[in-house]
């Protein structure tokens, strides 16, 4: 009886879930920018405020050394030039513009070679400098 009930359901199930092919809408968008998607255009480091996420965009970040008793070290923190934005403050991600590095604020990708285009920019920058 069981058994029954599970094919009848399973059966009804699929049959009132199809759809003609011609009035589904498209499932996967190739062009579509993976990077940003819950916020489309907007850079997911900095969320849009183009401040660097490891120092709130002040430059200077806040190193802690823990307590190490066995070493007889003790808690110690001093402040230095954030790194990883060499202290301008900009996100280092899209450089404090605040769109979405992979595809510059578009929300889609025309080509998925990043490093090609990556490669474009360099020789590009050598012939301005």
């Amino acid at each position: 009886m069981k058994r029954r009930n599970f094919v009848a359901g399973a059966t009804a199930a699929m049959l009132g879930s199809c759809t003609r092919m011609d009035q589904r809408g498209a499932r996967y968008d190739e062009k579509e920018c993976p990077f940003c998607i819950p916020n489309p255009t907007v850079c997911h480091y900095c969320r849009g405020d183009g401040k660097c996420s490891f120092c709130k965009g002040t430059g200077k970040r806040t190193t802690v050394a823990p307590d190490i008793p066995a070493d007889d070290i003790r808690h110690s923190s001093y402040e230095e030039d954030c790194p990883y934005c060499k202290a301008t403050g900009k996100c280092r991600y899209c450089d404090g513009v605040g769109k979405c590095w992979a595809c510059k604020g578009t929300a889609r990708i025309e080509s998925w070679d990043f490093f090609g285009q990556y490669q474009q920019e360099e020789k590009a920058s050598d012939k301005d400098g």
